[in-house]
Order: structure tokens, then C-alpha cells, then sequence
């Protein structure tokens, strides 16, 4: 499996776009669209296009592991890879899927068990399914015979558990944690120390009088961080020896 993506693209839109006070203004300029459409000799590129392509680029292994450090300090540049067409249609259905994460099936490989049976939201209590302690892995026990996290396994409440997460769902790493890593870490009861107030993620509107919807958003993060990594797995090289890039 290739390397996790690493890269915070917070501050990039998906949509290619940028607001003003004229409405939306692309991002990709006149010139960057000219810049591309001489150097692959191709005047039916977009600027729709290009911004897919430059986020599937942004995904490519070579690209991260070349610009690591300046991704630290501000932007690197994107080069023309050798094959336009592939980083645009991988961009674009990983743009598809990042912003659509929401409404995305979940992964088809799970299952959501509860005492050791099927889940049936429709006709389990809700408390089934709603955070009562923090989110956490099952545990086997390694070749070593010592006890390890199984990350197949995330054991929701005592009741409910995900089997049969797949190990793809754990390679696709945003600020330092996959998206199942930060959905353990986030949602949970906390209490603030000075004002007292309690943070509850089963009171929150997406999922309060449904709290199956939580256990059908954690099977849609499986579902972007497998197909993310299958995405990023098949992408060809971004760089060649002696890249040109375009200047700005």
C-alpha cells in the first residue's frame, strides 16, 4: 500500500473557485490555463480540469514525499506530469469524494453489529447506537502473544461495534491522523474545566433523534479513506527527471 497522504488541503476549494464581490472568480488564471493548454498542445483543457488535475497531483506520492519540507513553509510548485488525463480524472473523483463525503455509501465490506447480531436502527432502542465513553479499537493479541489493537474492530459503545474495517481505511493520513482517528478523538463527552459546560456529540442535530446516523458516518469515512488510498495507489508518476513546472 503506498504512503498515507499527509497533506492539509484545508485552504484548498474544491470547487475551483474563489469569491468576490462580483460573485465567484476561478482560481485557475487565464495565464495558468494558457500555460497548460500550450505545454500539452491541448486547447480543450479547462480550468476545470486543471484544478482537478493539480488536486489529484497534490495526492501523488512522489509529489509529497518531494516537497515534504515546503509543504511545511508554504506551496510548492506543480509540475506537468507526463499524463494530464490521469491526475484530472483522479482529481476529480477525489474532489468528488471528499466534498460528497457526506452522502457517499458506506463501505460495503462492514458490518455494524450489536451484541454480537446484526444492527436493526429500525426497531433498536436508540440508545443502542449513541457515545457513552470514547470510541476505541478492539484488542487481539500479536504473533509476540501481547495484546495490540485490532483496526478492524471499533468498538462504538458496549453494545456496538464495526467489523471488518478494512486495512486501506487506515492509509490515508490527514494532519497526522486518518479520518477514523480523528472521529475517535473528536466525538466524545467532554466537559470544559472552567465554565463546566459539556460538549455532546449525541445532542448534535445530525444525529440526536437518529443516533444511527453516527454509526452510518463513521462507515462513510471508511469509505473515503479506502477509496482514497485506491485512488492515490493508481496514480502514475507526477515527476520525471528535469520537470518543467509552471513559474506561478
Amino acid at each position: 500500500m503506498t504512503a498515507a497522504p499527509t497533506l492539509d488541503l484545508g485552504d484548498l476549494d474544491p470547487t475551483g473557485d474563489r469569491p468576490d464581490e462580483q460573485g465567484r472568480v476561478d482560481n485557475i488564471t487565464d495565464w495558468c490555463l494558457d500555460q497548460f493548454r500550450s505545454h500539452y498542445q491541448d486547447h480543450t483543457i479547462t480550468k476545470d480540469h486543471i484544478w482537478a488535475y493539480i488536486y489529484g497531483v497534490m495526492h501523488a506520492p512522489d509529489w509529497r514525499t518531494k516537497y515534504a519540507n515546503d509543504l511545511r513553509k508554504g506551496l510548492p510548485r506543480i509540475p506537468y506530469a507526463d499524463d494530464f488525463c490521469a491526475f484530472a480524472r483522479a482529481g476529480q473523483e477525489l474532489i468528488d469524494l471528499h466534498v460528497g463525503y457526506e452522502t457517499c455509501e458506506p463501505h460495503p465490506d462492514v458490518r455494524v453489529l450489536v451484541d454480537g447480531r446484526e444492527a436493526d436502527p429500525d426497531h433498536d432502542n436508540l440508545d443502542t447506537y449513541r457515545l457513552h465513553r470514547p470510541m476505541r479499537w478492539a484488542r487481539t493479541r500479536g504473533e509476540d502473544g501481547k495484546l495490540i489493537d485490532d483496526l478492524s474492530v471499533l468498538l462504538v459503545n458496549d453494545r456496538c461495534r464495526i467489523e471488518g474495517i478494512p486495512l486501506e481505511a487506515h492509509g490515508y493520513v490527514v494532519n497526522g491522523k486518518t479520518p477514523l482517528g480523528w472521529a475517535i478523538d473528536r466525538l466524545r463527552i467532554t466537559q470544559d474545566k472552567t465554565s463546566g459546560i459539556t460538549r455532546d456529540p449525541n445532542k448534535w442535530h445530525a444525529w440526536s433523534d437518529r443516533p444511527y446516523n453516527l454509526i452510518e458516518h463513521l462507515c462513510r469515512l471508511i469509505t473515503v479513506s479506502a477509496q482514497t488510498v485506491r485512488i492515490v495507489d493508481e496514480l502514475p508518476p507526477s515527476l520525471l527527471p528535469d520537470n518543467p513546472n509552471p513559474s506561478g
